[in-house]
């Protein structure tokens, strides 16, 4: 990538094309590939045979059946073997295995370590097989943007060019929910996407080269608004944009026109639904197409969830209240137990806003008449959803802490035992024992628990370390440990001054 060091546009210019020579490029045929899948033209798609795509569609199936059984990693791999057969399956294999590693995070999964990262090279000679690699470490780390990063870079290599496109989208929603996001990405984003653009503009694919470009400005957008004094960005967003108007105006006449904007209106739409910040005209529109496309196949489960999470965006409770009852239908019509998780989490969602909207006024009454209520509704929610899913730590942990808040802790004592078998909130569970040995009065098992928790936590200044030795202070001063007391409150101390009344303890320790 051309751009200056530091960041912003500095040398990062794109390829001159005058309204000739586009039109030029934009008649040119497609050449076939070759018998080993690689483009005798370095503009065309990789084609993939009939025999390809159907042995990649049975990996995709077992793919999505392991999936629904939360069996990630192994849908994962699924997934990444069809690819292999075909690259190009946007809606067949990248999207869902974008789901699969979103499930997977929420439950638990680690991220890849050294050895996978050194194994699945994202820089191999092989641009299929860089493709491959990215898409797996994408699969186990999906907040991990240089992953969607080299799954685009890699999917342009190989030609594959939906997926590139759709890698880019995701890409860009990585980078602008980033507020620390290094400017040269948004540069890189942009060329990456003039690129594509270039080459449907060469095949004659007008409505996807609109998309592309699209991005390309967004992408450049998204490095204005970051770093406002790069004059190099006016340059580049008008030359995008003159190929974009260049583009729109191939065919001014005709039904060939109309159809290349409704395609292309498609797939902005497609890109848009994925962006989480829209003006509430853009998102009334994008709900009504999905009510339509909902309605026209009832049956599919994407679309569903499609509509759902638009109406959702907003936070506006009348729409939230028409995502409650889709859910709710669905699940009576299917028994799928996941749309009604999906409500659930949706009520819980407005309770979190209600709550917030209650403290303001600061009635005490009121507060606590709220958190009594959203507490005994989250009690069930999870009791329910431990009785679903037995085998799920992540599900006994929040039980565990909705227990451990209705003041439950012989309830609370054994989830939390159970649940800290899962390394994600292993930390979270010791602090919570220690804290429930403590308030059941149990002070010498409180510390044990605590010391080895503490131990075992590399971060002492972050708010999960402070709470472990705040704790574990208490339960030590409960003990009459008082010089164990005085040590751990003085650790606290020097990381956080002001860290709740522990001066005010330590003080009144007896010397």
């Amino acid at each position: 990538m051309d751009a200056a060091a530091g960041g912003g546009m500095g040398a990062f210019r794109t390829r001159q094309l005058d309204s000739e020579t586009v039109l030029k490029e934009s008649m040119a045929k497609t050449k076939q590939v070759g018998e080993s899948g690689a483009p005798v033209d370095d503009n065309a798609r990789l084609v993939v045979s009939p025999e390809d795509k159907a042995k990649a569609q049975k990996w995709f199936l077992r793919a999505r059946e392991l999936g629904d059984k939360r069996q990630f990693d192994y849908a994962i791999e699924y997934f990444v073997n069809g690819l292999e057969f075909w690259p190009d399956a946007v809606e067949e294999a990248c999207k869902p295995l974008h789901g699969c590693g979103v499930a997977r995070r929420q439950f638990g999964g680690k991220k890849p370590g050294l050895k996978d990262t050194m194994r699945r090279s994202l820089t191999d000679k092989n641009a299929r097989q860089a493709f491959l690699n990215a898409m797996w470490l994408f699969g186990h780390e999906p907040d991990n943007a240089a992953y969607i990063e080299a799954a685009m870079r890699n999917a342009s290599r190989l030609r594959v060019e939906n997926a590139a496109y759709w890698a880019g989208g995701v890409y860009l929603k990585a980078l602008d929910s980033n507020p620390k996001t290094n400017v040269k990405l948004y540069a890189q984003l942009a060329q990456l996407a003039e690129e594509l653009g270039d080459r449907a503009s060469h095949r004659g694919e007008q409505a996807f080269g609109m998309a592309v470009y699209q991005l390309g400005i967004e992408a450049l957008s998204g490095l204005k608004r970051r770093n406002p004094k790069d004059q190099g960005v006016d340059e580049a967003l008008r030359t995008m944009s003159t190929k974009l108007t260049i583009l729109k105006g191939k065919y001014k006449d005709g039904d060939s026109y109309r159809e290349s904007i409704v395609d292309a209106e498609s797939q902005i739409d497609r890109h848009d639904e994925q962006r989480t910040v829209q003006t509430d005209q853009r998102v009334d529109d994008l709900i009504r197409k999905a009510e339509k496309e909902q309605a026209e196949a009832p049956d599919d489960a994407a679309r569903v969830k499609n509509l759902v999470d638009l109406l959702t965006r907003r936070e506006r409770e009348e729409d939230e209240l028409r995502a409650i009852a889709i859910l709710v239908n669905e699940f009576k019509r299917t028994s799928q137990y996941r749309w009604k998780q999906l409500a659930d989490d949706i009520r819980i969602k407005q309770l979190d806003r209600k709550g917030r909207e209650v403290a303001k006024p600061g009635d005490e009454a009121a507060i606590r008449e709220h958190q009594v209520n959203q507490l005994r509704f989250e009690l069930t929610v999870f009791k329910e959803r431990v009785e679903r899913y037995p085998t799920d730590n992540r599900m006994k942990f929040e039980l565990a802490v909705r227990n451990f808040k209705a003041g439950r802790f012989d309830e609370a004592i054994p989830l939390f035992q159970t649940a800290r078998n899962d390394p994600k909130n292993r930390t979270s569970c010791g602090l919570y024992l220690g804290r429930c040995l403590f308030r059941k009065g149990y002070h010498p098992q409180a510390i044990q628990t605590l010391e080895e928790t503490t131990a075992g936590y590399s971060n002492a200044e972050d708010e999960l370390g402070k709470s472990l030795l705040y704790w574990l202070g208490r339960a030590q001063e409960a003990a009459e440990r008082t010089n164990d007391a005085r040590q751990t409150y003085g650790r606290l101390l020097q990381s956080d001054y002001n860290y709740k009344d522990v001066r005010a303890r330590l003080d009144a320790l007896p010397h």
